[in-house]
This record gives structure tokens, sequence and C-alpha cells, in this order.
């Protein structure tokens, strides 16, 4: 368990952001008879989450839909799947958006750059190319 200084130092963040995503309800810590606020592993797996979704410039408040699909009880409902699948789109979207924003200047680029962002991308989409490939093969 870690005290809001100690997780936000993990994490590189301030005291201020785990507080916010504590309002949020993005964080849910235990409180202890003197009022601390302790965070567990969970809470670190939900701000790896977020800066994931971040790095990939979705907005918080589709951020915190996201993660509260996954925090759902596991039982398998087509109303929240549908819904996590729209989130899906939704981020996908916005990578299409960030592509189209970016082709210029990859355009730009010579041979050696272009090698340089396709093995850099290649790292990061190959695994989810297979993983879309398993839910939709």
């Amino acid at each position: 368990m870690y005290r809001i200084g100690e997780i936000a130092k993990l994490k590189n963040l301030s005291k201020r952001t785990i507080d916010y995503y504590t309002q949020i309800g993005l964080l849910n810590p235990v409180r202890t008879d003197s009022n601390y606020r302790l965070y567990g592993e969970d809470s670190i797996q939900i701000l790896d989450l977020v800066e994931h979704y971040k790095n990939l410039n979705m907005p918080l408040d589709e951020i915190k839909s996201s993660i509260e699909l996954l925090k759902a009880d596991y039982s398998i409902d087509k109303e929240k799947l549908e819904k996590h699948f729209e989130q899906i789109g939704i981020l996908m979207h916005h990578l299409k958006e960030e592509i189209d924003a970016i082709e210029p200047f990859l355009q730009k680029l010579n041979q050696h750059q272009k090698e340089m962002v396709v093995n850099k991308l290649s790292s990061k989409g190959m695994p989810l190319a297979q993983t879309l490939l398993l839910l939709f093969g």
C-alpha cells in the first residue's frame, strides 16, 4: 500500500493529480484510522492505464468510462461489451486523426528517418494488431 506522496513519486505525477483522480472516482484508496489514504496495486494498474490512454490522446472522461468498464464485474453483459467496443472505436478514430495530422511530416522524412519511425511503431503496433486479429479472426 502506498501513501499519496509515494504513489505520486512512483508514477511521476503530482499529489494534486492523484487527488483529482481520487475525486473523480478513478482511484479508490483505503482510509486508515488516522484518515490517511492508502493506494494499492490496483491503483498502480489504473494509473498505468490512464497514462496509456492519455498517450493516445484519449479524453479523461472516455478514459474513466473505459476503466469503469474494466473494473465492472467480469460476467458477460452484452451492453457493457458493446460500450467497451464503442470506446475502442473512439480510440481508433483518435488514432486515425493523429495519423492524418502527421502524414505530411512523414512524407518529408528521409529513408533512414522513415525506418526509425517504422521500427518504433512496429514494436508497439504488433501486439495490438495480434490482439485485434485474435478478437476478430
